[in-house]
C-alpha cells in the first residue's frame, strides 16, 4: 500500500499543529520514551483507529532520531511518565529529536487511518511519500539551520511501527522534498486564501472590517499588495517579519525570546504551590488556562497576569523597533499565535493606541483562528507554485 501526503507542519514549543492531506491534527508537542506497551488486555485493533492521535504509541527507527518506543502527544501528557518537550528559549529546533519523532508519528498514524478508511481493514505494511513544508523560529533560521532541518527528514527512509493494542502496522516514510521557511512568513498565504484556494472572508475579518469601517466586500484579497508587520506570539518566541504581498522582506528579519511560555514558566512555581503539587509540567498549566471550566483555572490566571504583562510590554517594544526600522511604512500589524490569545486583554489596547498614532491598521486574529495560522499557511505553501518550483530546482541539481 503506497500513499502520498502533502504536509504543512508547525512544530510549536507547546502545541504541534500539522495538516496532513488537508486534515488538521492538534496535539501537545511532547513525547516520552518507554520500554513496554501499557496494554495487558486484548483490545481489537479497530478500536484504536478512530481516536488514534489521542492514544498514539510508536516505535521509531530513523537515521534522524534516537530509536525507541514513544508515547506521543496527549497520550504522553496523560501518562505520568517523564516528558520530553521543547525547552523554552533553550532548544534549537533543528538540533533536537522531538519535532522529528512527533512528525513521523503523526504521519504514520494518518497513513494507518487513511488505509483503514479506504480498505475497511488494517494492513501490516504501508509506504508513505511526503511533500512537506515546515518552519523554524526566525531567531534560529538561516541557510545552514534550515538545510540541516530539511536534511533530517529527507535523509530517510524512516520506519515507524504504529501500535494498535497488540497489533502492529509498519509504516515506511520517505520525504520526497522538505522546505523549512521562517515562522510567521507562511501566514500571508493563509491570510489571503482559504483551504479551497478562495479569497478568505467571514468571522476572521469581521472585527477588522467593523473597526475601520471598511466598505464593500472585504476579503483576503485586501492583503495581496499590503505591507504587513506580523507578530506571531508563541510559547518561547515571537516573530516580527514584514511581508509585502507574497514577498518576505529579508532586511526586516527579527524575532525575540518572548512569549506565553516564558510567562507560564515564571508563574508555574506559584501555581504549583497554590494547587499543592511539588511539580507539574508547563503543558499541564497550558491545558488548564485553555479551559475556563477547569477547577484550577482561576488560580492559573491569578498567577499568570503579572508575568504576561511583562512579556506583552517586551513584545510591544520589539514591534516599536521594527516600525522604526521600517519608517512606519506599514499598512497592517497582524497579530496571531497561541500566545496572542492569552495576551489580548493586555496587548490589544496598547497596540491599538500605537497603530492609531502611526496611521496603521491593527488586525488581531480571533482566538479560534490564531493558533493554526502557521499550519494553514504551510499547508497552502506546500501545495503552491513556489514549493513546486523549489522542489524541481532541487531535484534537477541533485
Amino acid at each position: 500500500m503506497t500513499l502520498h501526503f502533502f504536509v504543512g507542519n508547525d512544530n510549536g514549543n507547546s502545541e504541534h499543529d500539522i495538516i496532513i492531506d488537508g486534515k488538521l491534527i492538534r496535539q501537545p508537542n511532547v513525547n516520552c520514551m518507554v520500554d513496554k506497551l501499557p496494554w495487558s488486555d486484548e483490545q481489537s485493533a479497530e478500536s484504536f483507529i478512530r481516536n488514534l492521535q489521542d492514544q498514539l504509541i510508536v516505535t521509531i527507527d530513523s537515521p534522524a532520531a534516537r530509536p525507541g518506543m514513544y508515547y506521543i502527544g496527549k497520550f504522553a501528557l496523560d501518562s505520568g511518565e517523564i516528558l520530553d518537550s521543547m525547552q523554552v528559549g533553550l532548544d534549537v529546533k533543528c538540533d533536537v529529536d522531538l519535532p522529528i519523532v512527533n512528525t513521523l508519528a503523526q504521519i504514520a498514524a494518518a497513513a494507518v487511518q487513511r488505509i483503514y478508511e479506504e480498505e475497511k481493514k488494517i494492513v501490516e505494511h504501508i509506504e508513505v511519500q511526503v511533500d512537506m513544508a515546515t518552519a523554524l523560529p526566525i531567531t534560529q533560521y538561516g541557510d545552514e539551520s534550515s538545510a540541516k532541518f530539511e536534511k533530517k527528514f529527507v535523509d530517510g527512509p524512516h520506519h515507524v511501527t504504529v501500535h494498535l493494542g497488540k497489533q502492529r502496522v509498519t509504516v515506511k516514510v520517505q520525504f520526497l522534498f522538505t522546505k523549512a521557511i521562517p515562522e510567521a512568513t507562511p501566514v500571508i498565504f493563509a491570510l489571503q486564501k482559504d483551504s479551497e484556494g478562495k479569497w478568505r472572508e467571514g468571522d476572521i475579518l469581521r472585527e477588522f472590517v467593523e473597526t475601520y469601517g471598511l466598505k464593500g466586500n472585504v476579503n483576503g484579497g485586501y492583503f495581496k499588495d499590503k505591507r504587513i508587520l506580523h507578530t506571531d506570539i508563541g510559547d518561547g518566541s515571537t516573530e516580527y517579519p514584514i511581508t509585502e504581498g507574497n514577498k518576505f522582506l529579508r532586511q526586516f528579519v527579527h524575532g525575540s525570546h518572548h512569549g506565553a511560555g516564558h510567562a507560564i514558566e515564571e508563574a508555574l512555581g506559584d501555581f504549583n504551590r497554590l494547587i499543592h503539587l511539588p511539580d507539574s509540567p508547563r503543558q499541564f498549566f497550558s491545558d488548564v488556562i485553555k479551559n475556563p471550566n477547569h477547577k484550577y483555572y482561576s488560580k492559573a490566571i491569578k498567577t499568570l497576569t503579572r508575568p504576561l504583562e511583562g512579556q506583552a510590554k517586551q513584545i510591544l517594544q520589539n514591534i516599536r523597533k521594527q516600525l522604526t526600522k521600517a519608517r512606519n511604512e506599514i499598512d497592517v500589524i497582524c497579530v496571531y499565535g497561541g500566545g496572542s490569545i492569552l495576551m489580548r486583554p493586555i496587548l490589544y489596547p496598547m497596540l491599538k493606541q500605537l497603530c492609531d498614532e502611526r496611521e496603521i491598521k491593527l488586525l488581531y486574529i480571533p482566538a479560534e483562528y490564531s493558533i493554526t495560522m502557521n499550519a494553514e499557511g504551510l499547508d497552502a505553501f506546500v501545495r503552491g507554485k513556489i514549493y513546486e518550483t523549489l522542489k524541481n530546482k532541487a531535484l534537477q541539481s541533485a
